[in-house]
C-alpha cells in the first residue's frame, strides 16, 4: 500500500444529479457512517475520475492490497465496509487523514462498519474471496479464543493481556516506542510492521509465533 493510498484533497469532489460539484470536508467523523459522509456523501457507487472509488475512496492500489479485485465502486456496499474496517485494523484511521481524524479504537470491532446497505455472502460468484475471508476471519477469532494464543491481532485492543505487555515492553527496548498497556491496537500494529519489515517477515502487522520470536531474539 501506498503512502498516498487513501490521502484526500482538501476539498471533496462528489457525484450529484449527474455532475461534479466540489465541498469542503465536514468536520472528523466518530462513526463509519460519518466518514463515509465525509468521503464520498455515503455513495458506494461513486466514480468521479479522480482515482479514488466507493464510499470509502479507495485507490484501486489499496482495495487490491487487501485481497479484492474489480473497482471498489462497483463491490457491493458490504463488502466495502469490510474492506474499511480491514484496512483501519491493518494500517490504522490515518488512511483517510482528513476524514478519519476523529476515529478511534472503539470502531475497530467486528462488523463495526456496517451499513446495513447489503450483506456479501461468502459463497457468492460476484466475490470469489469471499469465502477465503470468512475462514480466515473465522480462524484469527478461534486463535484469539485460545488463552495461550501467540497470535496478536488488533482484535485483542478491548483486552489488557500480560503476554502483549511482555511483548510491547520488548518492543520499546528494541527502539519502538509504543505505548506498554498490554492492549494489541493499531500503534502496536503499526510498529510489528516495521519489526517485520526489518527482519524480512511479512509485513501484515499481525503478531505470530515467527514476529514473536523475532522480538525476542
Amino acid at each position: 500500500m501506498g503512502a498516498r493510498a487513501l490521502v484526500v484533497a482538501p476539498a471533496l469532489v462528489a457525484a450529484v444529479g449527474g455532475s461534479i460539484v466540489m465541498s469542503q470536508p465536514a468536520s472528523a467523523a466518530t462513526t463509519w457512517a460519518e466518514l463515509r459522509q465525509c468521503e464520498s456523501g455515503g455513495n458506494y457507487t461513486v466514480n468521479t475520475g479522480n482515482g479514488y472509488y466507493g464510499a470509502y475512496q479507495f485507490a484501486l492500489s489499496t482495495w487490491q492490497s487487501l485481497g479484492y479485485t474489480g473497482l471498489p465502486s462497483g463491490a457491493s456496499p458490504a463488502t466495502q465496509d469490510e474492506a474499511a474496517l480491514s484496512l483501519a485494523v491493518r494500517s490504522g484511521f490515518g488512511q483517510w487523514p482528513i476524514c478519519g481524524q476523529g476515529m478511534g479504537a472503539d470502531q475497530l470491532a467486528a462488523d463495526a462498519s456496517s451499513s446495513g446497505a447489503g450483506s456479501a455472502s461468502p459463497s457468492s460468484p460476484s466475490d470469489s474471496t469471499g469465502t477465503r475471508r470468512l475462514v480466515v476471519r473465522q480462524s484469527a477469532e478461534s486463535l484469539l479464543d485460545a488463552p495461550d494464543s501467540t497470535l496478536f491481532t488488533t482484535g485483542l485492543i478491548h483486552q489488557v493481556r500480560s503476554d502483549v505487555r511482555a511483548w510491547q515492553l520488548q518492543m520499546n527496548a528494541l527502539g519502538y516506542k509504543i505505548l506498554i498497556d498490554g492492549r494489541y491496537g493499531p500503534q502496536s500494529a503499526f510498529a510489528a510492521g516495521l519489526l517485520q519489515g526489518s527482519k524480512g517477515l511479512r509485513v501484515d502487522g499481525i503478531c505470530g509465533p515467527r514476529t514473536r520470536a523475532a522480538t525476542f531474539a
